[in-house]
């Protein structure tokens, strides 16, 4: 693994460590120093995302940065900015995704639909489109932002979302990082299983880094789901 994959991982497990992500409340974080805020309407999804991005103190347009895209932005981007500013680091550049209205984390998150969820589900197609050619794109290049690697973290259901990305095999993954917290492998009968053996079977390597974890306590259900999908991944090598 290059040693910036493991700073920009490391950096990340620190966040986990630290804060358990247990945020569930839309956070105000017009005050924060350094962050912009943006708004973008996805043809994909027909939803109006806000974008926040923070900048180091030292931005300069001629950089590359570890830039890191946080799902449930609007809950966990404060907790991130604060471990940020308290470890100086001057190479990270955070992007949240959150939403202007309604939160559609059901819908964007998860594939396939499943009829017994509350909500509208199975959009993770459209939300693949909405990062690849339209979130991206307008982070590089309208922003100028330039990344020396690209990562991608989510928490739960955004955690599901982070491992579909990366064995899915129908749309491009543009993340170098995955990293998935406390993931939700229980949804549409264990889909990511399968998911999994598909790439397997279908390919020989996976050029990707990957970070999975789920707390002790969190329950029976989802600690037997994480360690028989890690020992799944253990034995790929």
């Amino acid at each position: 693994m290059k040693k910036s994959a493991q700073n920009s991982i490391g950096f990340l497990c620190l966040i986990i460590g630290l804060f358990g992500l247990t945020s569930c409340e839309k956070d105000d974080l017009s005050s924060i120093k350094n962050n912009q805020s943006y708004t973008i309407h996805s043809e994909y999804t027909n939803t109006e995302y806000g974008i926040n991005i923070l900048y180091p103190e030292t931005y300069n347009e001629t950089s590359s940065y570890h830039t890191i895209y946080i799902l449930d932005g609007d809950d966990y981007f404060k907790e991130i900015v604060n471990v940020i500013e308290d470890t100086n680091r001057e190479d990270i550049i955070l992007i949240g995704i959150g939403y202007t209205g309604k939160n559609r984390r059901g819908m964007d998150y998860s594939y396939p639909k499943d009829n017994d969820f509350p909500s509208e589900s199975g959009g993770a197609k459209e939300f693949i489109d909405f990062i690849n050619h339209e979130l991206i794109p307008y982070v590089e290049d309208e922003l100028y932002i330039t990344s020396s690697d690209k990562s991608l973290f989510g928490h739960s259901l955004g955690g599901y979302f982070a491992l579909y990305v990366l064995f899915q095999q129908e749309q491009a993954n543009p993340f170098d990082n995955i990293i998935a917290a406390s993931s939700n492998f229980i949804w549409y009968n264990a889909y990511l299983f399968d998911l999994e053996q598909q790439y397997f079977d279908a390919q020989n390597t996976l050029n990707k880094n990957l970070y999975i974890t789920v707390g002790d306590l969190e329950g029976a259900s989802i600690n037997l789901f994480y360690d028989a999908f890690n020992k799944k991944i253990m034995e790929r090598s």
